[in-house]
């Protein structure tokens, strides 16, 4: 009996595919893309994804080129690397499939990540978009689950997103008209709206051109005419980032157990201890906190060589941990804001790039800040108060202080600006009061300047005391004080071994950790958060047995040997209510400043381009 081969149905279909692809061109793009960014994965030595869009093929230059061009024209090519996500090389292919191969009407029609609506760093994308298509219609689902507004997404992720429908209506475009639709409410509200939806009712126009946003905006409304945070504190920088976990540590004795156990071994092993990645265990680089010869490799380190410093470190907020600072161990450290951190040196980290959520809208650290310190998400969000490491050169444009002074009446330094803009930052009033606008785009947060003496001596006051607090008594203590009062949660009962568990009794207000208990904790400070970082958890989860994160490598498994962290507990909780306690204070001081006389940007020295770019040290 003969059988008949059957064709592989998935093989032929490839085939006409191929053929599809090589003879005909595409009129109609749809779909979902996946949207990540693109990284190289650990022990991938390979060729990156990207294919045609990153790298081009025969006869063909890579295609990114056109994303990447109108940023670097812009002097925005710094960014560029932004642009390696997956949702972001599927808008390239599908624009050049649908409209260039050859010229010609068209459609793309796409649900992806929103962030390219508005995103600094995705500008090439809405140039892109904005040359391809004749129309671009936007409906924008929302879905935000860390920012000002939280809503309830269409998928069941955390990452807002639109249906962008492109439009070419000929051979080519000579301008793009941009309309905009926002549909908010629950998933199944969206559900519903989207199934009886049409085309024309995608109808507010959003005017503008090349890297302009793509969402409508009303420049009109007061706070937009306020100075941004970023006019006040011009040097801003991307925090540490070791692309490891095991040089960072909650306590100074595991990383120093931690870096024996890479020093004793047989130099062979020590590159997999060191989860190596752009830094390597033959590498010799320069010292991250001085000018110098270059480092011996780890290779070739004795059992008795210590590594350069191990120093407190600003991991989130309202965390501190510790870390070797040690170029040897990180990938991309930021020697600079290791240079200036001394001096009376604080570090404010905010959120420039990514909408600010609920609670404070800065925090601060006295330690040189992680990239991801101030809510587990991080960009060039940290801003120095001063540019060197004596405190002679402060972080603020030329004339700032002086003309503040005419307005107040009296002499300021730094610190009294600093605290002025954390009494109206560093607790979640502001981003209660301004959510709305918040909401509305991405941009570093608009400060309202008083014009009266009274006002800004009261929120300097204010300031200085949650200073005082968030940076764990070091700074702006009354009277040279470094200890913090007592908070009243107490230890109920003792934490015996080592936890790998925590939760909190919201009736009888206990925090249970491991054996032990705490209390009264409110439920206020377990919920306290920092745009989506549940502070209080987040802290315990650091220190558990099982440490929450990712694991970097066998030496990430040496934790610590018993629980240590009473006392540091006890003190985060003190701080967290005493915040809690201070934000009505806070709303008030806001209402009344907002409701008085105030600056305006242009009423104050801009920043120049020197003020912006890093020190030299």
């Amino acid at each position: 009996m003969a059988f008949e081969v059957m064709e592989d149905p998935v093989a032929a279909e490839g085939r006409r595919a191929d053929q599809l692809k090589k003879d005909e061109r595409f009129t109609v793009v749809i779909g979902n893309p996946p949207y990540e960014r693109e990284q190289r994965a650990v022990g991938d030595t390979g060729k990156r994804k990207g294919g045609v869009v990153r790298y081009g093929a025969a006869g063909i230059s890579p295609l990114l080129e056109d994303v990447i061009r109108p940023m670097s024209d812009a002097g925005l090519g710094k960014h560029a690397p932004n642009l390696h996500n997956l949702y972001v090389y599927f808008w390239r292919w599908a624009v050049w499939q649908a409209t260039e191969l050859p010229p010609g009407p068209s459609i793309v029609a796409f649900i992806t990540a929103s962030s390219y609506l508005e995103g600094f760093a995705m500008g090439g994308v809405r140039s892109l978009l904005r040359y391809a298509f004749d129309e671009l219609l936007i409906v924008d689902l929302g879905g935000e689950g860390r920012g000002a507004l939280i809503e309830e997404n269409v998928f069941d992720i955390q990452t807002p997103v639109a249906i962008a429908f492109g439009l070419r209506k000929g051979i080519s475009s000579s301008s793009c008209t941009v309309r905009h639709l926002c549909i908010s409410g629950s998933r199944q509200e969206k559900f519903e709206r989207l199934s009886t939806l049409t085309l024309d009712e995608v109808a507010t126009d959003v005017p503008g051109n090349g890297l302009e946003r793509l969402i409508p905006h009303d420049d009109q409304a007061d706070y937009w005419s306020w100075p941004t945070v970023t006019d006040l504190f011009p040097w801003s920088h991307s925090g540490a980032k070791f692309h490891r976990t095991w040089p960072i540590g909650e306590t100074l004795s595991l990383l120093r157990r931690r870096w024996c156990e890479l020093v004793t071994a047989v130099p062979r092993e020590r590159g997999a201890l060191l989860f190596e990645k752009e830094r390597t265990a033959t590498s010799t680089p320069r010292p991250l906190l001085r000018g110098g010869q270059k480092l011996r490799p780890i290779r070739h380190l004795d059992r008795d060589d210590r590594p350069e410093s191990i120093e407190r470190y600003g991991y989130r907020s309202f965390d501190r941990q510790w870390a070797i600072a040690d170029k040897r161990v990180a990938d991309r450290p930021r020697p600079v804001l290791w240079r200036v951190r001394r001096g009376g040196q604080l570090f404010l980290t905010t959120l420039t790039s990514t909408k600010l959520g609920r609670g404070p809208a800065l925090t601060v650290t006295p330690y040189v800040p992680d990239i991801d310190h101030f809510s587990g998400r991080g960009a060039k969000n940290v801003m120095p108060i001063y540019r060197d490491p004596i405190a002679r050169e402060t972080n603020v444009p030329g004339g700032l202080l002086e003309t503040l002074d005419q307005t107040v009446g009296e002499q300021l330094i730094v610190e009294d600006l600093v605290a002025y803009v954390h009494g109206l930052l560093g607790t979640g009033a502001f981003t209660e009061r301004f959510t709305d606008e918040l909401a509305e785009i991405v941009q570093p947060v608009h400060i309202p300047f008083t014009g009266s003496p009274d006002l800004f001596n009261r929120a300097v006051e204010l300031g200085r005391e949650l200073l005082w607090y968030h940076t764990w008594g070091e700074r702006f203590g009354p009277d040279d004080a470094t200890t913090l009062p007592p908070g009243t949660v107490r230890k109920v009962s003792p934490v015996v071994g080592y936890p790998d568990t925590f939760r909190h009794r919201p009736d009888d207000q206990i925090l249970e950790v491991g054996t032990g208990r705490f209390g009264p904790v409110s439920e206020d400070v377990w919920n306290f958060e920092v745009s989506g970082l549940k502070v209080l958890s987040s802290w315990l989860g650091y220190r558990m047995a099982q440490r929450k994160g990712k694991k970097a490598g066998p030496l990430s498994e040496i934790r610590p040997r018993s629980w240590v962290f009473t006392d540091e507990l006890l003190c985060l909780i003190s701080i967290l209510q005493h915040t809690i306690d201070m934000t009505p204070t806070a709303a008030q001081l806001l209402d009344e400043i907002v409701s008085g006389p105030l600056l305006l940007a242009t009423d104050l020295p801009q920043p120049t381009d020197a003020e912006r770019k890093p020190p030299k040290v």
